[in-house]
C-alpha cells in the first residue's frame, strides 16, 4: 500500500480539494508516513501535496464539518504529528497509560465522560486510588498543545480543547504522590521508532 499511496497522493490532494472522498484516503496515506515504510523518497517527492493538504484541511477545519474529529487527526499527521495523531481520541472516554517518571508504577489517566484523573488499574476493583488532574492554562501551553488547543477552541470544540488542555496538564502519581506532566510521559513513552 505504502508505494502506491503516497505515488497517488499528489492527485488524491488534488481531488480533495473539490472531493470530500478523497480527503479520507489521503489522509490516511499521510497518518501511515510515520511507519517503516521504506518509502521515504516517494514521501519526500509529497512535500508540496502535504503542504497544499494541510493548507486544505485547516479550511475545512475553520467551516466546523460533522467529520472535524477526524480531519483533526489527519491535519495532525499533515503537521508531523503522527504521535499524537495516532494517540488522541475525542475525550468522550480515553485512557492513557503511563509510568511514573518517579516510582515507574503503572498510572492510568482518565479524560472524558468518566472523569479526569489518574488511577492505579486493578483489573477486579477497576481504578482505584484517584487523583484529579491539574489541566494546563491556556496561557501555559507551548508547542504543539498549544497549536491543539487554540485549533480546537477556534473551531468551537470545547470537549475537544478541555480534553486537550487536561492531557497537557499534570497528574498525580496514586503510588508516590510525585507529580508528572501527562503529555511528556505519555509521548516518551509511546513514540513510535522512526
Amino acid at each position: 500500500m505504502f508505494p502506491a499511496g503516497f505515488a497517488a497522493l499528489p492527485r488524491l490532494v488534488r481531488l480533495a480539494s473539490r472531493s470530500a472522498r478523497a480527503r479520507g484516503p489521503a489522509g490516511a496515506i499521510v497518518r501511515c508516513a510515520a511507519g517503516g515504510h521504506g518509502c521515504d523518497d516517494l514521501l519526500a517527492g509529497c512535500a508540496d501535496a502535504i503542504v497544499e493538504f494541510r493548507e486544505l484541511l485547516d479550511r475545512h477545519l475553520r467551516s466546523r464539518p460533522v467529520d472535524h474529529f477526524e480531519t483533526f487527526l489527519h491535519l495532525l499527521a499533515a503537521e508531523e504529528q503522527y504521535h499524537w495523531s495516532a494517540a488522541l481520541g475525542d475525550f468522550s472516554d480515553d485512557f492513557y497509560q503511563v509510568d511514573c517518571p518517579h516510582c515507574a508504577a503503572e498510572v492510568t489517566i482518565a479524560i472524558g465522560d468518566h472523569g479526569r484523573y489518574s488511577a492505579i488499574r486493578d483489573w477486579h476493583l477497576g481504578d482505584v486510588d484517584r487523583r484529579g488532574l491539574g489541566p494546563a492554562s491556556p496561557g501555559s501551553l507551548s508547542g504543539v498543545g498549544r497549536w491543539m488547543h487554540e485549533t480546537a477552541v477556534r473551531d468551537g470544540k470545547t470537549v475537544l480543547a478541555d480534553g486537550i488542555a487536561h492531557l497537557f496538564g499534570r497528574a498525580e502519581c496514586p503510588r508516590c504522590a510525585g507529580v508528572f506532566d501527562i503529555a511528556d510521559e505519555y509521548a516518551s513513552f509511546h513514540r513510535p521508532v522512526m
